[in-house]
């Protein structure tokens, strides 16, 4: 009687297990089915990685743009897989060996992860510009942010290396504008410091070029403040120009230089070079080149410093006059003045229609009186023009003169 009962004992336990069993597979496969289900996914972005670029470099090509590509990839898996994974576990790449110059479309290979199935590459081929790999070198051009001390300006600049290698694509190559470092005018002091700063690659915009390599990330500055003074420019001409010409020369009046207080204390003018006006026949704007003492140099506050050639066509004429013809400025009242000239021949040379319709009594010949006493003199005769002229000569330039008392000739008769 006791066996029977632990017979069936044992055997419910087992039907037990089977049902526990059979309950489990019906929920795992609920769970399989319902719960997780297979699905399509779309992963977006995923980066596309360049094989084979040194490839192209050997053949003195490089990519033009970023070089960055993606591309969207379609999946189907358990869902349970899918939002496992994010666009990082997916590899994505582009073999770039034996494609040329231009533009080109270029497969994408994918793998992904295990119990993943690829379904679509959107798209399947990326757009690739190949053009040809060039290097050329920019100057480094220093930018100072901040305000500098009044009267002070940066100077004595040495740059190491002055230039920079810009090696890529010839698109992006030639989109650079200038290599560019920093320094704050508040680290900048009398004495000369050196400091390190990085280089950036910047177009006409001057925003930062990409997929360049510049054969140096920094570049070294030695600097300092240095004082600022105005002092006059002197500017003079050598030749002549073509026969039938003349000109006017205009330039700055002035220039703004630099230097140590030492350096240019004792300056007190800066010189140009000669400018040469030899044949021009035409207006000209000609840089001028100054003669800089030792240790100054040119402030960067100054404007273009040109000389401009206004040139023009001439033309002379000559007037007579007589000796009545002459003022005698600043005669004293009681004295008379006897001259020793008939005629004087007055040589005027100006713009060519300004001279054309010059009259005589546009002109006046005059002598100086004041402070001549009686006796005789030698005086250069003067001419003032009521029109600009470019030059005036007088034959005789000089005349002798006698000054009589007139009381005293007057007592004598």
């Amino acid at each position: 009687m006791k066996d029977n009962k632990t017979g069936k004992t044992d055997s419910g336990r087992t039907i037990s297990i089977i049902i526990s069993i059979i309950i489990a597979l019906l929920l795992w496969s609920y769970v399989i089915i319902q719960v997780n289900p297979t699905k399509e996914e779309t992963i977006p972005r995923v980066p596309v990685q360049l094989l084979n670029v040194q490839s192209l470099t050997a053949r003195q090509l490089a990519i033009a743009g970023d070089g960055e590509y993606t591309v969207d990839v379609v999946v189907e898996g358990r869902r349970a897989d899918i939002m496992k994974i994010s666009s990082e576990d997916i590899v994505a790449e582009a073999d770039l060996f034996g494609w040329s110059k231009g533009e080109n479309y270029i497969p994408v290979n994918v793998k992904l992860p295990p119990g993943l199935k690829l379904v679509e590459i959107r798209s399947a081929k990326i757009k690739v510009t190949i053009e040809d790999l060039v290097a050329l070198s920019k100057p480094v051009n220093v930018v100072y942010r901040g305000n500098f001390p009044a009267n002070t300006e940066e100077g004595d600049l040495e740059l190491r290396p002055a230039e920079i290698e810009v090696t890529g694509a010839k698109s992006a190559v030639e989109s650079v504008n200038e290599i560019r470092a920093y320094i704050d005018v508040d680290d900048l002091s009398t004495e000369r410091k050196t400091f390190q700063s990085e280089v950036i690659p910047l177009n006409q915009a001057e925003i930062i070029v990409e997929n360049v390599n510049l054969s140096s990330s920094y570049v070294n500055i030695s600097v300092r403040l240095l004082q600022l003074k105005e002092v006059p420019l002197v500017v003079e001409t050598t030749g002549s120009l073509a026969e039938g010409y003349g000109a006017e020369i205009n330039a700055p009046q002035s220039v703004l230089i630099k230097g140590t207080k030492a350096a240019i204390q004792d300056v007190t003018f800066v010189r140009a070079e000669p400018v040469d006006i030899t044949g021009i026949t035409n207006n000209a704007k000609i840089p001028l080149t100054l003669q800089l003492p030792e240790g100054v140099e040119l402030s960067n506050k100054n404007p273009s410093i040109v000389a401009e050639i206004n040139v023009e066509m001439i033309g002379t004429k000559q007037f007579e006059f007589t000796a009545d013809d002459i003022l005698l400025d600043g005669l004293t009242k009681g004295k008379t003045v006897n001259t020793d000239v008939a005629e004087v021949i007055v040589s005027v040379t100006g713009r060519k229609e300004v001279v054309e319709q010059l009259q005589r009594d546009q002109l006046e010949l005059y002598i100086e009186m004041e402070g001549l006493t009686t006796g005789s003199h030698t005086v250069p005769i003067m001419v003032s023009s009521r029109v600009p002229l470019h030059n005036i000569t007088v034959d005789p330039p000089e005349i002798r003169i006698t000054i009589l008392d007139t009381e005293q000739e007057n007592l004598n008769e």
